[in-house]
């Protein structure tokens, strides 16, 4: 369905609702993640209520393949009365290599804090992801939803890491810290529209539906 701005694309990156990794502070990828809390799926019905409400009913409706992801685009999948979300590996979180597992304080143990966006080259961890790959891939995976979905709203369950890598790909905005488990909050709408020519930031970290107060919309 093409919107009132045929020329204007929406991308709705939304993060993943409250997942046990979070709460157990784990470094879990698609190898490891164990899902959604119970309050995680509240948040899910949250969100799914918001978007009935606003009449934001997506035209498509993506995910990441882990399952943190996957269990909050089936949530929205049924309270928005849409069919089963398509499965997009591109847009998975940071690959953590060997890390994917590790508790917080067991990667810092082995493998030694360090600022990814200040050392874009070095992998995460053995195997893992660079910062620079990371921004890459989330850069292509946009351009290339924006040109599939050209003038459609796109909804994206994704990552926190993903959503700052996309921020930072298209906008040139680099993330003042690249991983935290607040911003942007769990299933907070980051909307970005494209059109035709150049990128935009509707909103960032808008998570009202789950009481945290909507950040000003963006202008660049």
């Amino acid at each position: 369905m093409v919107h009132e701005q045929d020329s204007v694309t929406h991308l709705l990156l939304v993060r993943h609702a409250q997942s046990h990794a979070s709460v157990k502070k784990l470094i879990a990828g698609s190898r490891t993640c164990l899902g959604l809390t119970e309050l995680g799926h509240e948040q899910v019905t949250r969100l799914a209520d918001r978007l009935r409400a606003e009449q934001l009913r997506p035209d498509a409706l993506l995910t990441s393949p882990v399952r943190r992801a996957r269990e909050t685009a089936d949530g929205l999948a049924r309270g928005l009365g849409l069919g089963e979300p398509v499965v997009e590996e591109q847009v998975r979180e940071l690959d953590f290599g060997v890390a994917d597992g590790l508790s917080i304080d067991e990667y810092s143990r082995v493998h030694g804090d360090f600022d990814m966006t200040a050392n874009p080259e070095r992998p995460f961890a053995p195997g893992g992801e660079s910062w620079s790959r990371f921004r890459v891939r989330a850069g292509d995976v946009m351009r290339g939803l924006a040109k599939l979905h050209a003038g459609e709203r796109v909804l994206v369950v994704c990552h926190a890491g993903f959503i700052v890598a996309a921020m930072a790909a298209v906008l040139d905005v680099p993330p003042p810290v690249l991983f935290t488990d607040a911003t942007p909050a769990a299933t907070s709408i980051n909307e970005f529209a494209h059109d035709g020519s150049g990128w935009r930031l509707v909103r960032f970290d808008d998570a009202a539906h789950i009481g945290t107060p909507a950040p000003a919309e963006g202008t660049g």
